[in-house]
């Protein structure tokens, strides 16, 4: 009777002791992009999203959450925000920023492009707006509606340098992006 008892006080111990299973674990890879915070919940992809093909951004602020296609506009939406986290970055201070009114989206091999036709939510240059190093800005960039034929595209805003970061993604896929997607611009 008394190692009947050690056992099950054994058995019990040891049941007792386990890790909890993991419950927050993505179902697929898109589940992994979205971060579980109620600013993100309207937003149907973030940056980076290689399975959605939102393309890859040289400014690590830069996130493209979703291209839409109407019927007269290629829509960009994007959001400039510092990581907090982030190598090199000023959490704490400030960035003026703008958009360049000659920025084109391109084809991934340069022969056609398509230009900005208006802004939403940014300035453009020569105008600038400061933001603070924890706030988020969103924003909605139209572009000339690309060709049916087009399924990757990039955007470029201007030449990047020392002192200029500018908001250029490539590697943008409209595959899939058809007559079932399109939506009437706000």
């Amino acid at each position: 009777m008394k190692l009947l008892f050690v056992f099950l006080l054994f058995a019990a111990g040891c049941t007792g002791n386990r890790p909890p299973a993991l419950t927050n674990v993505p179902a697929d890879g898109a589940d992994y992009y979205q971060p579980a915070k109620p600013t993100f919940t309207g937003q149907p992809r973030l940056y980076p999203d290689p399975q959605g093909g939102l393309g890859h951004s040289e400014d690590p602020d830069i996130r493209v959450t979703d291209v839409r296609l109407t019927a007269e506009f290629t829509v960009l939406y994007l959001t400039f925000a510092k990581d907090r986290s982030g190598r090199n970055n000023d959490f704490y201070g400030t960035s003026a920023i703008s958009f360049n009114p000659k920025a084109v989206l391109a084809t991934f091999d340069g022969k056609r492009t398509y230009k900005l036709v208006k802004t939403t939510g940014i300035p453009l240059t020569p105008e600038s707006r400061e933001i603070r190093g924890d706030e988020r800005l969103s924003f909605v960039l139209y572009f000339e509606r690309i060709a049916p034929d087009v399924t990757t595209f990039n955007l470029f805003e201007c030449p990047s340098d020392n002192t200029n970061s500018c908001f250029n993604v490539a590697g943008i896929n409209a595959e899939g992006l058809s007559q079932a997607s399109m939506v009437k611009p706000d």
